[in-house]
């Protein structure tokens, strides 16, 4: 989750100008916190409130409510924080009026990493990632993508390799995501807010990766929605690279842009299942 996060604030500087290049400075002074980063935390706070899942039917729905009720409250809070137009009309309608609108936009994979961190197995994963996207995008390609990059977070926490990570990716998601070619996507790549026009090639960006600072440039340099894909590829590589440690990098950027209040929130989302990732941080808060 929290490479989500910080994968977000650093590509919302060149979402408007793409840069395509790795070498730019990740600490710059005009990154925020757009609608990728609140609807990660919305998410893990409600799914805070209702841990441990037990999957069943009545607690997916009653995590829709209160999911439906947060997402927009949190749109209503931060109206400039670059919301999608289809997302921001939904979220200032009467509650009852808040249907799903049958959209394949990525806003349902960039606040997807929770879900990959809290499941406990691949079934858990299709059905938490479900229920959560389908409030709002209840397209067959955003249903797909945002299961994608929760199951990645997975995938990557529990073990799997690169290899058999892009291999369950090809099989069940994107067949295409074989086929893809940094030189080519960083000449080539444009803005593309689809799930099936952006998904796979955050998952790309992560796999040709060599450590979690380079997922990160590797997703700003091939362009297009930079903060959202930024935000997904980030989000797998924390999982991949850091699981059980927080790296200087992660650690700089909760000391200079994360509010300490958001930090504790954050901290006790990963206590949840017993990471260690926070182990120190632990020890100096206690």
């Amino acid at each position: 989750m929290l490479g989500a996060i910080i994968g977000d604030m650093v590509g919302s500087v060149y979402e408007a100008r793409n840069i395509k290049t790795k070498d730019f400075d990740l600490f710059n002074i005009h990154i925020r916190m757009t609608d990728d980063s609140l609807l990660t935390i919305a998410l893990a706070k409600t799914l805070i409130n209702h841990f441990p899942l037990h999957y069943e039917e009545k607690e997916l729905k009653t995590i829709q409510g209160e999911l439906i009720v947060s997402f927009s409250q949190t749109c209503q809070d931060n109206i400039h924080a670059g919301w999608g137009k289809s997302f921001f009309e939904w979220s200032h309608k009467p509650l009852l009026l808040r249907k799903p609108y049958n959209s394949f936009g990525n806003g349902a994979a960039m606040r997807i990493s929770p879900v990959g961190w809290i499941a406990k197995s691949e079934s858990e994963v299709k059905l938490l990632s479900q229920a959560v996207t389908e409030i709002t995008h209840n397209h067959q390609e955003g249903l797909k993508g945002a299961e994608a990059i929760a199951m990645c977070v997975f995938l990557a926490k529990t073990g799997k390799t690169k290899k058999e990570i892009e291999e369950y990716v090809a099989k069940h998601y994107y067949p295409n995501i074989r086929s893809l070619d940094y030189e080519v996507l960083v000449r080539t790549y444009r803005f593309d807010v689809t799930c099936q026009g952006s998904v796979p090639h955050a998952i790309y960006c992560f796999l040709i990766s060599t450590d979690f600072e380079d997922a990160i440039r590797t997703a700003v340099s091939i362009g297009g929605d930079c903060d959202t894909i930024t935000s997904m590829t980030a989000a797998i590589a924390e999982a991949f690279y850091q699981k059980s440690s927080l790296s200087s990098l992660e650690d700089q950027f909760l000391y200079l842009f994360v509010d300490p209040e958001l930090e504790q929130t954050i901290i006790r989302f990963y206590s949840l299942f017993h990471s260690q990732k926070f182990a120190l941080q632990n020890r100096k808060y206690s």
